[in-house]
């Protein structure tokens, strides 16, 4: 067989960066984060050895796949793009594209293959149940809930769905007939994001929050199929909260994934006889990473959990340990099997790209898939993320906010080599000058996370405030690197916001400078200050030797004073900084050898990353509003050219032709 392959508030959260470009000798092209409603991918790995036999292209934010029962077809949900690609798994060709209207997510098929069952959203907060007809593959019917439910099942014979209704007039476990859709009854429980049904289909298990109240009181519910009863109740970990479930293919087991409710315990994964309905033992994953989704190989000696939602770990079932994870381009949800056990399909949720496009032509070179940025087309809450090149030039580092990892892009072939898990909505990335590094800014988990560039093993260094850390730098020599820790949400004009310098010897933070709302920052060429722009909004200078502001100009009265983050960029030469609030239209060009804006500049329409050219001759600036890319002449000061990228821009960095 071959397979032909391929946060929520009201305020804007903003994040780029500006990335060190590499030798002024080689050839100029640009790696821009081009977000986003792009197709995603489906990878599939074989099992056996854990290598990837090829990828996929799907509709755009891939979220789930379902096998046919006889493993010839896969059905995989896109989120964004509203609709179920019907693949052919033999050669990874797209038979059909469903379209059901709706924010599609979970799905499960009947036995038989003939029905397949779809979860979607819309956006009048109503859950819809939808029925397909898997030989015309066409929508049967669609009937809304209004309720957020979670992930449902089927039982072998086909006739019932079991879904749970969480957030609703009537929260619990629905029982509802398969052919009518109608809800035949609810049985009362506490909310729950999991479901899984026993083999032989006589038990549904369902991991709930609890009855609510004081004290919190999360459990897994056993629920008799055949006089749809609760028969048994089994408490879990108070400090616990309880996610996704799958149960073993021999009926023995339950898994259950969760997460913990305070930073002092460890998610894990919960494993329960189901012969006695009582909790037998339990394992981390790697890294002690957030379980997600469980699937199981039809022999039962592998399973594979994701983690983190930006990577699966492989687990052996005889020892319930973490054997090895595997990587992919974006946010990993609902994994898949074949029946034969052969494949493992990783529907990867990523919907941006990096547009890759030669300085001199100004021609687009390719278009390589990433990961997540953007989880839904709701611009109110726009993820975004950064870029930087490695000064060999190899490759191209650039975050995915909503998958939490970093796609490592080799300039050679045009690929994506490798993802990177990294802390919580990573934003900023830069190289040391020896390549050997890369430092990640965390938004979400205040952090800064290290990558061997060799090994790819990540090392995280906590921030000593809490803050957002976003836009980094780092020092010509490579003995420091500096990032932004802007406010938290809500603010009132109280929060207290940082510049932390790290120690790249012992990756420890040796200072933390105020600086209100910093936005962007920038080294020097010869690594004896740092240019930061910060709130309201001034170009602050700060002395490497002494950590200390020396110099402050105003660019503008007003700015930003949310956790937003603008663009800067220094010329090779050290003369000039450019710079932007994220906020308007205008690039200031500022002389810091007379501490004076020399020139503002109306560029697209709220352009944030800037990144110079390696020739120094012009500032290429992306854009969070508009889907073009606008070039800066720095000679003249203005625009000299306008790209159509298709999509908004978020990250730019300059690599090897």
């Amino acid at each position: 067989m071959s397979i032909n392959l391929r946060r929520t508030s009201l305020c804007f959260i903003f994040v780029t960066l500006f990335s060190i470009s590499g030798s002024q000798s080689r050839a100029a092209v640009a790696y821009v984060a081009n977000c986003c409603n792009h197709p995603s991918t489906v990878s599939v790995f074989e099992t056996a050895g854990g290598h990837q036999a090829g990828q996929w292209n799907v509709g755009a934010g891939a979220f789930a796949a379902v096998f046919s029962p006889d493993g010839r077809t896969a059905y995989v949900s896109d989120e964004i793009a509203q609709s179920i690609s019907v693949v052919q798994v033999a050669t990874g060709h797209t038979l059909a594209s469903i379209p059901v209207g709706y924010q599609i997510s979970w799905m499960t098929i009947t036995a038989d293959g003939h029905t397949l069952f779809a979860e979607s959203y819309d956006y009048a907060y109503e859950s819809h149940i939808v029925q397909i007809d898997t030989v015309t593959d066409t929508v049967r019917q669609a009937v809304g809930f209004a309720a957020y439910l979670g992930p449902m099942v089927v039982t072998p014979d086909g006739k019932t769905l079991y879904v749970n209704s969480s957030f609703s007039a009537q929260p619990g476990l629905l029982v509802v007939d398969a052919q009518t859709l109608r809800t035949r009854m609810t049985i009362a429980m506490g909310a729950s994001n999991g479901i899984a049904i026993t083999p032989d289909g006589k038990s549904v298990y369902v991991p709930t929050l609890g009855p609510g109240g004081q004290p919190y009181s999360p459990n897994v519910e056993v629920v008799d199929t055949a006089t749809n009863t609760v028969t048994a109740t089994i408490p879990l970990s108070p400090n616990l909260n309880p996610g996704l479930a799958q149960i073993s293919p021999d009926g023995s087991m339950l898994w259950v994934s969760e997460f913990p409710l305070y930073s002092n315990f460890a998610p894990v994964v919960t494993v329960i006889a189901t012969n006695t309905n009582q909790i037998s033992g339990g394992f981390n994953l790697l890294g002690k990473t957030t379980p997600g989704a469980i699937v199981f190989a039809p022999n039962g000696k592998r399973a594979w959990v994701v983690a983190g939602n930006a990577a699966v770990d492989v687990i052996d079932t005889a020892s319930m340990e973490a054997v090895s994870e595997i990587t992919t381009l974006g946010s990993v949800v609902g994994p898949a099997v074949s029946p034969n056990g052969r494949w493992l399909l990783l529907p990867n949720s990523g919907n941006s790209q990096a547009a890759v496009i030669a300085q001199a032509s100004q021609g687009r070179l390719a278009n390589i898939p990433l990961g997540a940025m953007d989880w839904s087309t709701n611009q109110l809450f726009q993820e975004y993320g950064g870029a930087a090149a490695s000064p060999d030039g190899a490759r191209v580092y650039m975050t995915n906010y909503a998958s939490s990892n970093v796609s490592v892009i080799d300039t050679a072939s045009k690929k994506v080599v490798k993802s990177v898990v990294t802390g919580g909505s990573p934003v900023g990335v830069v190289i040391s000058p020896d390549s050997s590094r890369a430092y990640v800014a965390n938004s979400t988990s205040n952090s800064v996370t290290v990558i061997d560039t060799k090994t790819f093993g990540t090392t995280q260094i906590a921030m000593p405030q809490f803050t957002y850390p976003s836009s980094i730098t780092i020092s010509p020599d490579g003995s420091h690197v500096y990032v932004t820790g802007d406010n938290v949400i809500p603010d009132f004009g109280t929060a207290k916001c940082y510049v932390f310098v790290i120690d790249t010897s012992s990756n420890q933070v040796t200072a933390s400078i105020r600086i209100p709302y910093p936005i962007a920052v920038a080294a020097s060429p010869d690594g004896t200050k740092v240019y930061v722009v910060g709130g309201l909004t001034y170009l602050y200078t700060i002395s490497t030797a002494t950590n200390t502001i020396i110099n402050s100009l105003l660019l503008e009265n007003g700015g930003p004073i949310q956790p937003v983050t603008g663009g800067i960029a220094v010329t090779p030469d050290g003369t000039r900084v450019f710079a932007d609030d994220g906020q308007d239209n205008k690039v200031f060009e500022v002389d810091v050898t007379k501490n004076k804006i020399a020139a503002t500049i109306r560029a697209g329409s709220v352009p944030g990353i800037l990144a110079i050219t390696p020739d120094g001759t012009q500032v290429w600036a992306g854009d969070y509003y508009s889907t073009s890319l606008s070039i800066i002449d720095i000679a003249r000061a203005e625009v000299s050219a306008t790209l159509l990228l298709g999509g908004q821009s978020y990250g730019i960095a300059f690599g090897a032709q």
